[in-house]
Order: C-alpha cells, then structure tokens, then sequence
C-alpha cells in the first residue's frame, strides 16, 4: 500500500504505533455503544497516584475540555427527553458515545456500501474494502479470503487494532450459533491505534433529488444503515440501526454511475463520497463537479499482486495505483481519523454533532411552520363554532320533521294499504318487498345527506369528527357481502356520523325478515284451521242423517271466522307494532347524530389553544437547547 512504502521504512514503529496498547483499551465495540447499558453507564474517572504533581493540569483539562464535553453530553440528553420526535435517536446515541471517550481517542465508524442497483456492485465493495486495506508488504492474508468468500448481503464488521483477540477470526457472531453476521478484526500497519470500524454491507437504491425530503431519507439510508440480526434459529431477524460517521458508497459501471449522480448530495465530501468502478475512463484530470470518484479496481488489484510477487515491481506498483484512484479513497478514509494534537475532539465527531443538531432544528421549523399554516387555516375559515351549533340545532329539527312527516306518507299510501292481513292470501310474498321499498325511501334520505353536508363544514373548520365505522351494506335478506364472500375485505370507515344507514340496515335485515316470516306462518295457519274445520262439517254431515247441511256449514263458518280473526288481530298488531319500531329508531339515530356532533363541538377554544401553546412551548424549549448545543459545540476543543 502506498501510504506504508511511502511515510516509513519497513520495521519502523513511529510513535502514534507504539501507543496502541494504551489506545486500545479505551475502544469501544460496533454494537457495544447501542446496547442499554452503554447508554446509562458513564467512564470511571482515574485517580492520580499523586494529585499535587498534577493539579494545575487536571484543572486545566477540566475547563477546556471535560466541562463543555459533559455539558454538551447534558444538553444532548435533554433533547432526546423533550424533542424524541425531531431527534434522530440511533446517530444521537453515536454522538453520546463519542462525547463519553477519551478527546482525541474517539471510535470512528465508517460504512462501504454496496448499491443493489448494479449486479456488480456486491464484488466491488468487497474489492474495494480490500484494498484500502491490504498491506502491500504482506502475502494475502485470512481476512482477505474471508471478505472474498463473504455474502455481502449480510453485513460484516471490520475492527482495526494492533492486538486481536484470541478467537478465530471470523467466527465470532452477535447473535444466535451459526448466524452469518461477522466480526473480522485485523491489523493495519498505518490504521492501528486509531479506533476505526468499518461495517461492510449492500443498501437499497436511494430516492431521487427530486423528491420531496429527498436528502433527509438520504442520510437516514446512508449514514443510518440498519442490519438484520438473527433472534432465533427459526430465521427470524430483528432490525438494528447502525450509525456511523462517514459512509462510502460503491457502485459500477455507468448504470451505477446514473443511480449517484440522482442522489441528493450532502454539505460535506467528507461525510459521504461514492466511487464508481468505470475501467475504461481514464480522466487525465478528476473534475471537481463530479459527484463522484471514477476508480479501476482491476487495476489496483493487478499492481497489488505485482508489488506482493516481489517488491523489485514497487514502481510498476505506484504506477498502476495512483492510475486506478485508489489514493483519493484511502485519503478520504485516513481524513480525520487520526488525533491531530492532543485533547482535540476528532472531525467526524464534531461533524456528527453538527449534522444531528442541523436535522433537528430543521425538524423543528418544519413542525413550528406546519402548525402557524393550521393555526392561519383555522381563522381564515368562517365558519365558527357557534355557526356549527345552530346548523346543527337547524338539522336536528328538520330531521325530526322530516321522519314524522315522511313516515306518515309511507304507512298511510297505497303501498302499505296493499298489506291489509285480507290481501296476504296473495300478497304474502311481496310483504319484504314493500316494506324494504318504505324504508328505502322514506326513513330520512334528507337528513343523511344533511348530515354529510355538515359533517363536511365540521371538517373544514377544524374540527375533529369521527372516522366512523362503516356498517357493512346488507341486501333484502339480511346476508352481508362478507358473509357470502370471506375474502372480501372489511369497508372503510366513513367520516361522518353512520347512526342513520345503521339503522336503516339494521331496520331491513333484521326485523322485515321477521315481520316476512310472520305474515307467511299466519297465512299457512288461517289456511290450514279453515281447511280442517271445513272437513270436520263435510265429515258429520257424511256421517250422520240426522246433521243438516246447514248445521255441517255452521261448523266450518265457525273455523274460518275464527283463523280469519285471530289472523286479522295478530297481523294488524305486528304492523302496528312494526311501525311504531320504525319511529323509535328513527328518532333514536336522529339523537345519536345530533349527540355525536354535539359532543365534537363541546370542546372549547380555550382548551385547543392551550393545548396549542403547549406545544409551542416544547418546541422553543427544544430549539433553545439546540442553539447552546451549537454554541458549546463551537467552544469544544
């Protein structure tokens, strides 16, 4: 690798090398920092052995660093308990955790990504990873063969430290035995002793620039990847957000090369870049206006196997490097990572904070404007509460006359006269009919759609009313669609008042059915008594002299009176008693809409504009913090 033949001989340790074993002890894990505990926990302060020798100095480090450090951290606390919601929490517990290191020492996460648009882009990442990397005075190592043998469509994590553990590299998994999610910790002569983790995985394509928010779903994709650990053996996974602090995107050829130049760009090329895989371009010079860094990967990968068959080829190795670009990517990734001077916060970090503190005061704008645009709709309508209320009075009267006067029409027409219990001897069958016809079209028509017009004001004055649930249309026989047909899904709700298409439903499936079943068993029992008392006659005529014909006629007259009134009492009295149901539940859905607008308008304006004010008083609370988090973070060393 360049960097290495070029800053240092071989066998050299320059001295940022031989502080690794100190470095290295206050690292901090990938996931570590996401878990609960890491959250809650705060860093042991160390005693000093001798607090005389080094009381100037601690007093010192105190006011330039720890003291805006930790109030930063306390400010960024507050704000996740008062602006959740305006808050990217998964980067804000990055910001904490790197607040919470040592100055200087903070761990950098930096994501390669794959772009799923391009077949080849899978391959390339993996390539890539490997030769910012991989170390040219080295033969290929395990790792390397690990990385070309990983599916990159789950993640990996790459740790950089001078000491691995123990365990087989590799092998290692977050989760449940046998789950494909690595961790590979490897050794960088010019990266170790830097607290650099790098998370290799393939992302979604991204949305255009055009698109409305396009580059706040951007950074919550790139810089906010989530990865897929496995919970049980069943193959289930649980999404995990994974913040890091830049994110190169890889991609190739020119298909890939048309997904990142549609992609929104960021304020910084230090946060995000993108590398194109394009073998074929060969700029003589990169222009600064591409979104982009044209890389050869065959290339690098050619001169990296020269230069490891033997170092006479170094030169070769040079050449066919800085030809594929690989240098602007390895400068990219170095940028910043490395402490500068002593007790100074690392740039990403202070990118991190920035970026976070940037989003959410922008989320709070949005919200404080959204709600201004409300508040200016809500008075600009002229329509009022007390205007509500009278057209509501004004709907509950004439509702209540229009039943009464309508109902009268229908149960005094010539349509219910064609239901006298002497008609149901040929009539019987038309009984569901008729009635169904009475109740569609006379049981308020008017007053519902009234009802609509005004639930339709309520909603363009701001007042919240319904949804309602949608009663299920049900056809003469009372047998609902769902019922016929199980997959059918469920109606919508509807946003005005249902009590009278409720009741309407509930009138024709439930008591026409019977009042139907009523009129056929009365017509089948006047039949059948007539019948039998009229062969009882025709029988003691037959079977004695001494019975005349009119006393035989006597005996059936008296049957069919008889099933002929009891038939005449019993159907006049369901008629009357069906009719006077009609009315009660009419007046009954009148009163259950005029009781459900009424209660929507109950509500004053003084509680909905403290309730207003309320919320206005969290979001200045929340943008005040965000002011003096931008001013500590200025002062921050």
């Amino acid at each position: 690798m360049p960097p290495r033949l070029s800053l240092r001989p071989v066998g050299h340790r320059s001295s940022l090398y031989l502080r690794n074993p100190v470095i290295e002890r206050s690292s901090v894990c990938f996931f570590c920092s996401l878990s609960p505990s890491s959250t809650i926990s705060r860093r042991p302060r160390r005693k000093s052995q001798n607090p005389r020798r080094f009381a100037s100095t601690a007093a010192a480090t105190d006011r330039t660093v720890l003291e805006p450090r930790k109030e930063l951290e306390d400010i960024l606390l507050e704000l996740q308990k008062h602006a959740a919601n305006y808050v990217n929490l998964s980067r804000l517990q990055l910001a904490l955790n790197g607040l919470r290191q040592k100055p200087g020492n903070e761990s950098i996460r930096v994501a390669v990504l794959g772009l799923t648009k391009s077949s080849e882009s899978s391959r390339t990442a993996k390539q890539v990873l490997k030769l910012l990397l991989a170390d040219p005075l080295k033969a290929e190592e395990e790792w390397e063969r690990q990385v070309d043998s990983h599916d990159i469509t789950q993640p990996m994590i790459i740790r950089i430290s001078a000491d691995p553990p123990s365990q087989e590299l590799g092998s290692l998994s977050l989760a449940t035995k046998g789950s494909l999610l690595h961790v590979i910790n490897i050794s960088s002569a010019t990266l170790n002793g830097h607290n650099l983790e790098l998370l290799l995985m393939e992302t979604n394509p991204f949305v255009s620039a055009q698109e409305i928010r396009a580059l706040e779903g951007f950074e919550d994709s790139v810089l906010v990847p989530t990865v897929d650990i496995p919970t049980s053996n069943t193959g289930r996974h649980t999404p995990i957000t994974t913040p890091v602090h830049k994110a190169l995107l890889v991609t190739d050829g020119i298909l890939g090369a048309a997904s990142i130049v549609s992609m929104p760009t960021l304020e910084s090329q230090n946060v995000v870049t993108a590398a194109v895989n394009l073998p074929e371009y060969k700029p003589a010079e990169t222009s600064p206006l591409l979104p982009f860094t044209p890389i050869d990967v065959g290339t690098a990968s050619i001169g990296l196997g020269l230069v490891r068959k033997d170092l006479k080829n170094a030169i070769e190795f040079e050449h066919l490097w800085f030809q594929s670009s690989m240098p602007k990517l390895v400068e990219w990734l170095k940028t910043d990572i490395m402490a500068s001077q002593e007790g100074a916060t690392k740039q990403p970090v202070r990118e991190l904070i920035a970026s976070l503190l940037r989003n959410t005061y922008g989320a709070i704008e949005s919200e404080k404007a959204r709600q201004l645009g409300s508040s200016l709709h809500s008075t600009s309508v002229p329509t009022s509460l007390g205007t509500l209320q009278s057209s509501l009075d004004d709907w509950a009267e004439s509702a209540h006359t229009e039943l009464q006067e309508q109902l009268d029409l229908a149960f005094s027409s010539r349509r219910w006269r064609k239901l006298g219990w002497w008609k149901l001897f040929w009539r019987v069958d038309d009984v569901g009919m008729l009635t169904n016809d009475i109740i569609s079209q006379r049981f308020l028509p008017a007053s519902e759609r009234s009802a609509i017009f005004l639930a339709g004001r309520m909603k363009e004055a701001g007042v919240a009313l319904g949804p309602f649930p949608n009663p299920s249309t049900a056809d003469e026989n009372g047998i609902k669609p769902s019922d016929s047909d199980p997959k059918a899904s469920p109606p919508e709700a509807s946003p005005w008042p249902v009590n009278i298409p409720a009741t309407r439903r509930y009138l024709q499936a439930e008591t026409i059915p019977a009042l139907q079943a009523l009129a056929q068993k009365l017509t089948v029992q006047t039949l059948g008594t007539s019948g039998l008392t009229t062969a009882l006659g025709a029988l003691v005529y037959a079977s004695t002299l001494t019975t005349t014909l009119y006393e035989a006629g006597a005996v059936a007259a008296l049957g069919i009176v008889w099933s002929m009134r009891r038939m005449q009492k019993q159907w006049e009295t369901a008629r009357t008693f069906w009719e006077g149901e009609v009315r009660e539940e009419g007046r009954k859905a009148v009163r259950g809409v005029e009781g459900v607008v009424g209660d929507a308008l109950k509500p004053s304006r003084g509680a909905e504009e403290e309730e207003k004010v309320e919320s206005r008083g969290e979001l200045d609370r929340a943008e005040e913090l965000v002011e003096k988090a931008r001013e500590i973070l200025g002062r921050l060393k």
